[in-house]
């Protein structure tokens, strides 16, 4: 991968290893001397480079160019080989680390250039031997294996922000999956209780007005109304596992348009005129499509019990054509209460239609009514 060139940040205290490197450098660098005058000379200039070789992190430039200047004074007075000393190495090192490409071979130059200048500078030291070309392979042996740790340095970092960042998309991604499925539940409750209490509620009014007159049609009421109650009971409990098996979206929902009959029957024992309408063709409706129409028309009634007046027809139409299914249900009661996008069955209906792809429309009649209207694609969605 490409190595930017920016500074690879480094801790700037001076560690331990550090110490110890220094204090190598100064060690390495004794046996080089030969007699008392050398030793005079060597020991201070080397304990010199190795003070300055503790601040090669923070400053490894400023560290590099301290220690070329101390190795040219050191090789000019003993006039045996170009500046090139495990001081230097060690310096040269910390520019490929941590510093760029290009200014870690622009240091790796300008040592080579320091060293033919003491050369010149100096009768003694020879510019052209074979030490001197192995000390100028450390040259760039130390400045590469420097920009080689950097970089990579600078992959395995890169790697780990890959990996942090690709766990906390997963992360988002997960509570984001949560909160949908959250959402979805609570829709479900929401038609699922409402409905029912919808249906006890009309049809316990009517079993209390005949009670007296006819027992019989009494029974027939209570044993709707047990019969609804049991039902939201199952597909309370179905909605609610859920919430204990996982996030899992609705893949085999409990209701289709198979059961609009039945839906649209225990709304005309409840006392509601509803005429139903199906202009099917012979395409299989997805069951995701066949339970959201079921939701919708639910929803719908739900609404025209609660909120409409005076209500003397009710229509459910559904119908097929050109890869679509529409979805109608129309009221003509008086002025419906809830408004374009208001209300929370309206905007669960809008949702689970805008789920499969679809879209829906509210809409209130001139004179009175309120109609209900979704396209839905007739194609497998995720929703």
């Amino acid at each position: 991968m490409a190595v930017s060139g920016s500074t690879v940040r480094a801790g700037k205290s001076v560690t331990l290893a550090d110490i110890i490197l220094s204090a190598g450098v100064f060690a390495v660098s004794i046996p080089l001397v030969y007699g008392a005058r050398e030793s005079a000379i060597v020991i201070p200039l080397t304990a010199v480079n190795a003070t300055l070789l503790l601040a090669k992190k923070r400053l490894p430039l400023a560290t590099l160019a301290g220690v070329l200047v101390v190795a040219a004074v050191r090789a000019m007075l003993l006039q045996r080989a170009y500046p090139i000393t495990p001081a230097t190495v060690v310096a040269l090192y910390a520019a490929g680390r941590y510093r760029g490409r290009a200014t870690a071979l622009a240091a790796a130059a300008g040592t080579i250039l320091v060293g033919f200048t003491v050369s010149e500078l100096s009768e003694r030291i020879p510019s052209y031997t074979l030490h001197n070309v192995r000390d100028l392979g450390w040259v760039v042996f130390a400045v590469l294996a420097g920009a080689w740790v950097r970089s990579q340095r600078i992959y395995v970092r890169d790697v780990e922000e890959r990996a942090a960042r690709a766990e906390r998309e997963h992360d988002e991604e997960a509570r984001r999956r949560v909160a949908e499925e959250r959402v979805r539940i609570a829709r479900e409750l929401h038609d699922i209780v409402g409905h029912a209490l919808m249906s006890i509620n009309i049809l316990s009014s009517v079993s209390s007005r005949i009670v007296e007159r006819n027992p019989d049609a009494c029974r027939d009421a209570m044993d709707q109304i047990r019969g609804a109650s049991n039902a939201a009971l199952g597909e309370i409990r179905s909605t609610l596992s859920l919430l204990r098996e996982g996030t899992e979206p609705l893949k085999n929902p409990e209701h289709g348009i198979e059961d609009l009959g039945a839906l649209i029957e225990q709304a005309r024992l409840g006392g509601m005129p509803v005429t139903y309408k199906s202009y099917l063709d012979d395409r299989q409706v997805p069951a995701i499509i066949g339970f959201t129409v079921y939701r919708i028309v639910q929803e719908a009634l739900t609404n025209v019990s609660r909120h409409a007046k005076d209500v003397t027809k009710v229509v459910v139409a559904i119908a097929s054509a050109n890869g679509h299914l529409d979805v109608s249900v129309v009221n003509d009661g008086a002025p419906a209460t809830p408004s374009e996008g208001g209300g929370i069955g309206l905007q669960g209906m809008r949702e689970r239609v805008t789920a499969t792809g679809g879209r829906l429309t509210t809409t209130a009649l001139p004179g009175g009514g309120f109609r209900v209207h979704a396209r839905l694609p007739l194609k497998e969605t995720s929703a």
